[in-house]
């Protein structure tokens, strides 16, 4: 019993400690929050915080994959009945339109876009394959019930195309052009998946 409360205790300070991490980021932007700054906030002292977190750039990392956690948790459970395909547009829709309105990724983007930079040009984070995962896991779906046509690297190029529009969420709500944008990212995705020969009418919700 000490130890699963021992362990309860241990979660929910990283909780707290990411919590605070959010907090910091969205008001001072990352160059600016420090490792003092979030232990105050989580109400715990600093040796804590690196002994539990490492650095204040690994805090925000695992900061966004809770993000991006928390977001793929509340599209799956608006997700409406219906075909594999209609639920991954859904999906990718969707996840397009919280990204462009999250406090903390908006933060980034204004204040700190280089942090972004390495899993544009060079690498996947664990938030990008949390997405590729869930896209693979309802490609296939949609491939299942052939509402589907997919290769080998379509949730990849899915991915980028979803992050194309939003990463550029912010010139686009400036210019007023976000939703045109995105309805026109759901039509070019559309005729993308749809097999060839099938009929795309009636399949979207």
């Amino acid at each position: 019993m000490l130890h699963m409360k021992s362990h309860r205790t241990t979660g929910e300070r990283d909780e707290k400690l990411l919590a605070a991490t959010r907090e910091s980021v969205i008001l001072h932007g990352i160059r600016r929050t420090t490792a003092h700054d979030i232990a105050d906030r989580a109400g715990i002292s600093r040796m804590t915080f690196y002994r539990r977190m490492g650095s204040v750039d690994n805090a925000v990392l695992q900061t966004l994959t809770r993000e991006f956690q928390s977001y793929a948790s509340t599209v799956h459970a608006g997700t409406p009945e219906g075909s594999g395909r209609s639920r991954l547009l859904h999906f990718a829709i969707e996840g397009v339109r919280i990204f462009a309105t999250s406090e903390l990724l908006t933060s980034i983007g204004e204040r700190d876009p280089e942090f972004l930079i390495p899993y544009v040009t060079d690498r996947f984070g664990k938030s990008q394959q949390l997405i590729l995962d869930q896209l693979n896991a309802l490609i296939a779906d949609g491939v299942s019930d052939g509402t589907v046509e997919a290769g080998p690297g379509t949730p990849t190029a899915l991915l980028l195309a979803l992050q194309g529009v939003a990463l550029s969420s912010r010139m686009l709500l400036r210019m007023d052009a976000f939703e045109d944008a995105v309805a026109e990212l759901r039509k070019m995705l559309e005729r993308y998946l749809t097999p060839s020969g099938a009929s795309m009418s009636g399949d979207v919700s």
